[in-house]
């Protein structure tokens, strides 16, 4: 199985991570400090090499230094022994990628390159809240898998905005009439898209779920459109936009479409929304992660990195251990944040490297065995 590998990151006015050069572990890397130094930057930052987004949702001028103009990220990836060089121009409104000194034409050219899964706090909220968060929780999983995915979404987004635009102008059907016809055909297919990730997906989910809760309860995935064919899809959407097309003139928003969809998690046949604890949430959250990797590795021969951010603070021993047991039965890189060393396991410890990150300076230094 191939694996890819991020040998060196530099970055340039990240954040406060001003100016960093930093050459990696191929396996485990451990980054230690106390809590507002950058750890969870560096993560965000390989986050973005993967995803091109940053999981904390921040736009633009956030993720560059303060009274700076533009921020750069620069890596060498390792990707089937082959070495690329993968670069990130930050400016406020925008981002540039480039593959190997070429600017890319289309953002899924520079996805694939480094495939990243993240577990984060930050995620937690995605479970548990609105919606919108469970579906970005989904379509960054099928991007790590299928980079293409990313322009039928943006092509998505364009025409809904536009529809969008003619309902708040109140234009009449003959205007509205293309527009909702490319809005069913490009909604549809994404529709489609999720549903087959899920379908692959699913026994993934379901084995990691049994694992972490040692076989005591058990995970359902319930998407809010009916498992069709892309044709039964197609007429699910018609019938939908028929059903809500006078509220639609009346509100000047599109009400039925992909972004509008949910996806329902079970436990033991319970909403984990509604009556989820905390510790099944975060059970969840680990086990979605996992499967994620599983799929990976098995339905494209990829291994990707994992970032896990405060991982120990956020699981009680029992969960904790038996994800680091998952861990190390992979050959994959991995990248862990931690304010104190002595949280994490005796076999980590022993297994990694270690990267002090104290006021945006990373420096390796040497662990405590103990």
């Amino acid at each position: 199985m191939s694996g890819m590998i991020l040998k060196q990151l530099t970055l340039r006015r990240y954040r406060n991570l001003v100016d960093v050069k930093v050459t990696w572990n191929a396996h485990f890397n451990v980054l230690y400090g106390r809590n507002a130094q950058g750890k969870t930057n560096l993560l965000e930052a390989i986050s973005l090499l993967g995803h091109l987004k940053s999981f904390r949702g921040a736009r633009g001028q956030e993720l560059i230094s303060h009274n700076e103009e533009d921020a750069r990220i620069e890596a060498q990836v390792i990707r089937n022994n082959v070495t690329h060089s993968l670069e990130i121009g930050l400016q406020k409104n925008g981002r540039n990628p480039s593959v190997n000194g070429k600017t890319v034409e289309k953002l899924s050219d520079f996805l694939g390159y480094l495939r990243t899964v993240i577990f984060a706090p930050e995620e937690l909220a995605r479970v548990k809240g609105y919606p919108a968060g469970r579906r970005a929780l989904l379509d960054r999983a099928i991007l790590q898998a299928d980079g293409t995915y990313l322009d039928r979404v943006q092509q998505y987004e364009r025409i809904l905005r536009q529809r969008n635009r003619l309902l708040k102008e109140q234009a009449d059907d003959r205007q509205l009439e293309p527009w909702t016809a490319a809005l069913i055909k490009s909604g549809s297919r994404i529709r489609h898209d999720r549903l087959l990730y899920l379908q692959r997906f699913e026994p993934y989910l379901q084995q990691a779920f049994a694992e972490i809760s040692t076989g005591q309860e058990s995970v359902t995935l319930h998407y809010s459109v009916p498992a069709e064919g892309l044709t039964e899809l197609n007429d699910l959407f018609v019938e939908s936009l028929k059903r809500v097309a006078e509220r639609e003139k009346r509100l000047g928003v599109t009400l039925s479409g992909p972004h509008r969809d949910d996806l329902e998690i079970l436990i033991d046949g319970k909403s984990l929304r509604t009556f989820g604890s905390q510790g099944q949430q975060r059970s969840f959250l680990l086990a979605f992660k996992a499967a994620q990797v599983l799929d990976l590795e098995n339905a494209l021969q990829d291994t990707p990195i994992l970032l896990l951010d405060d991982l120990a603070s956020e699981l009680d021993s029992h969960r904790q251990e038996g994800f680091f047991k998952f861990l190390m039965q992979r050959s994959g890189q991995v990248f862990l944040t931690s304010a104190q060393q002595s949280l994490l396991t005796a076999a980590v410890r022993q297994k990694a490297s270690y990267y002090q990150v104290h006021q945006g300076l990373v420096t390796a230094i040497s662990p405590e065995r103990g």
